[in-house]
C-alpha cells in the first residue's frame, strides 16, 4: 500500500502543478483589468464611461448652469477618464485616449484635466458669493495700478471689515505700495463703528510711519464726530493731535452728520437714534451740532482753513456755492435742488463751471435722476455722458446704479442677470457696484444668485488657458474626492 501511494504521488504532483499553471495563466488573462473583469466586459465599460464623460462636457455648456453644478459633472467626467486609464488600460478606449484620438467634449484629455478644470474651480469660487465675485473681478485686472482698481480694493476691504471678517481683510494680498490703502480701509470701519478692539490691535501692530500714511488719527477724529461722542472728547483728541488733516476730518464728520440729519428731516424720512447709508453711519441723534461754532472751536478761529467744509454744509442747506468751490460742494447743492424737486435746475446746473466739476456734476445728476425714480431722464443723461464702451461710460453706468440702489421710489430688486446686464465693462468698477450693493441698507434679491452670470460675462470660455501655477492645486481641482 505504501508502494502504491509512492508510485502515484509524482503523477498527482504533476497534475496539481499543471492545474496551478492553468489557473495562473487564467488569472493573468483576467488581471488585465484591475477590477478582474474580462476583456470584453472591460472594453464595454470603458466605452460606456467615456460616452458618459463626453456627454457631460458636450451637453452641459457654460452659462446654462451654475459653475458649482457644472463642476460637479465635469469633475465626474474626469473621474471616469481616470478610471478608464487605471482600471481598463488595455481597452481600445484607453489606448485611443493615450494617443489623443478621443476628446472630452471639444478638449483633449490633458488640456481638460490640467487647464479646464482648474479654471472651472476658479470660476466656481468666484461665483460663490458677492465678496468672492468682487475679488475674482479685482483679480482679472491683475497688473493694473489705477484709481479704479484701488476703489475696488477699498470697497472689498470695507465689506470684509463691515462683516467683521477682520482677519481676512488684514491678510488680503496687496503690494507694498497699497498697504496704506489696506490699513486705511480697514481702520476706517473700525473707527467709524467703534470697534475699539480692532483699533487697539491695528495701532499696536503698525509702525508710526504706517499709521501716518494710513491717516489713523484723522479717521479716529472723524469717527468720534460721526458717532456723536461728547464734543469735549472730540476737542481733546484734536488738541492732542493738532495736524491740519485731523482738524479737517473732525469737522468733516460733524458736517456730514448734520447734513444727513437735516436731509432726512427735510424729506420727512423717519429715523431714530442712527442713520445708515452705504458707506456712512451716524449715531446718537440726540446730539446736534452748531456747525459754525464747532468749526470755530476746532480751527481756533482760522476761518480760511474751515471755509471749504462750511461751504459744503451751507450748499447742502440751499445756499448756492461760489463758482470756484470744489466739486463736492457743488454736488451737495445739486442734491438740495433734487430733494426740493427743482429738476430743471438740476439739468442745467454747472454749465459755467470748470470741466472737471461739470463732469462730476453730470455724474451726480445721473445718480439723482435714478434715485428719484426718473428712469427715462437718468437713461438719457447716462447715454449722453459718453460713448458706449469708454471708461467714462462705465462711470456713468455706475452712477446710475448707485441711484437705483438708493431709490425709495423704485426699489431695486436684484435678479440673476441684474449685474451681468449692467453696461459696465471695467471689472474693477463692476466689483465696486457689487460691493456697494452689498452694503446698501435696503438691498433686495430674488431668484437665483447673480454671480455666475457676472463671472461668465467677464471670464467666459475655456480656450487658451495657462497651466496652474501650482501642480498640487491643479490636481486638487481636477480630482473628484471619494464619497
Amino acid at each position: 500500500m505504501v508502494r502504491v501511494r509512492l508510485f502515484f504521488m509524482p503523477i498527482r504532483i504533476r497534475q496539481l502543478s499543471l492545474t496551478a499553471a492553468v489557473l495562473a495563466l487564467a488569472g493573468t488573462l483576467r488581471a488585465a483589468n484591475l477590477d478582474g473583469s474580462t476583456a470584453a466586459v472591460g472594453n464595454a465599460e470603458a466605452a460606456r464611461l467615456y460616452q458618459e464623460s463626453n456627454a457631460f462636457v458636450t451637453n452641459m455648456a457654460e452659462g446654462d448652469y451654475s459653475y458649482a453644478y457644472l463642476q460637479f459633472y465635469w469633475k465626474r467626467a474626469q473621474s471616469n477618464i481616470d478610471r478608464i486609464r487605471r482600471v481598463y488600460p488595455e481597452s481600445p478606449t484607453a489606448q485611443a485616449l493615450a494617443k489623443g484620438d478621443l476628446k472630452v467634449g471639444p478638449y483633449s484629455d490633458d488640456y481638460f484635466k490640467n487647464r479646464v478644470l482648474y479654471n472651472l474651480e476658479l470660476k466656481r469660487l468666484g461665483a460663490f458669493d458677492d465678496v468672492n465675485c468682487a475679488i475674482f473681478l479685482y483679480g482679472r485686472a491683475d497688473g493694473r495700478s489705477d484709481e479704479r482698481r484701488n476703489e475696488a480694493l477699498s470697497t472689498i476691504l470695507e465689506v470684509l471689515a463691515r462683516r467683521q471678517r477682520w482677519g481676512e481683510a488684514l491678510r488680503f494680498p496687496v503690494l507694498t505700495v497699497h498697504r496704506p490703502l489696506l490699513l486705511r480701509s480697514i481702520f476706517q470701519v473700525a473707527a467709524f463703528y467703534g470697534a475699539n478692539d480692532i483699533v487697539k490691535q491695528l495701532t499696536a501692530s503698525t509702525s508710526p510711519a504706517e499709521r501716518k500714511a494710513a491717516g489713523f488719527d484723522a479717521l479716529l477724529a472723524e469717527g468720534l464726530a460721526l458717532q456723536g461722542k461728547p464734543r469735549t472728547d472730540l476737542y481733546a483728541f484734536v488738541d492732542a493731535h493738532p495736524d491740519p488733516e485731523v482738524r479737517a476730518a473732525a469737522l468733516a464728520g460733524v458736517v456730514d452728520r448734520e447734513i444727513l440729519f437735516r436731509r432726512y428731516e427735510r424729506l420727512r424720512i423717519p429715523f431714530r437714534d442712527a442713520i445708515q447709508t452705504v458707506h456712512l453711519v451716524v449715531q446718537n441723534a440726540s446730539l446736534r451740532d452748531d456747525v459754525n461754532a464747532v468749526a470755530k472751536r476746532l480751527f481756533r478761529g482760522d476761518s480760511a482753513a474751515a471755509a471749504p467744509l462750511i461751504a459744503r454744509y451751507n450748499a447742502a442747506l440751499g445756499l448756492a456755492p461760489e463758482a470756484g468751490d470744489d466739486a463736492e460742494t457743488h454736488a451737495a447743492y445739486l442734491q438740495y435742488l433734487a430733494d426740493n424737486g427743482r429738476w430743471d435746475a438740476v439739468g442745467s446746473y454747472g454749465s459755467g463751471l470748470r470741466s472737471t466739476t461739470r463732469r462730476a456734476l453730470a455724474l451726480k445728476a445721473i445718480e439723482l435722476y435714478a434715485e428719484a425714480g426718473q428712469t427715462e431722464a437718468s437713461e438719457k443723461a447716462r447715454t449722453a455722458y459718453a460713448p458706449a464702451g469708454t471708461p467714462e461710460a462705465d462711470d456713468a453706468a455706475l452712477a446710475q446704479f448707485r441711484g437705483r440702489m438708493n431709490s425709495t421710489e423704485i426699489r431695486l430688486v436684484v435678479r440673476k442677470q441684474s449685474f451681468a446686464e449692467l453696461p459696465i465693462s471695467d471689472p474693477c468698477l463692476m466689483a465696486v457696484a457689487i460691493m456697494e450693493w452689498s452694503l446698501t441698507p435696503n438691498r433686495s434679491q430674488r431668484g437665483e444668485t447673480p454671480w455666475d452670470p457676472v463671472v461668465t460675462r467677464f471670464a467666459g470660455g475655456f480656450e487658451n488657458l495657462p497651466l496652474p501655477k501650482s501642480a498640487v492645486v491643479g490636481d486638487a481641482a481636477s480630482t473628484l474626492k471619494p464619497y
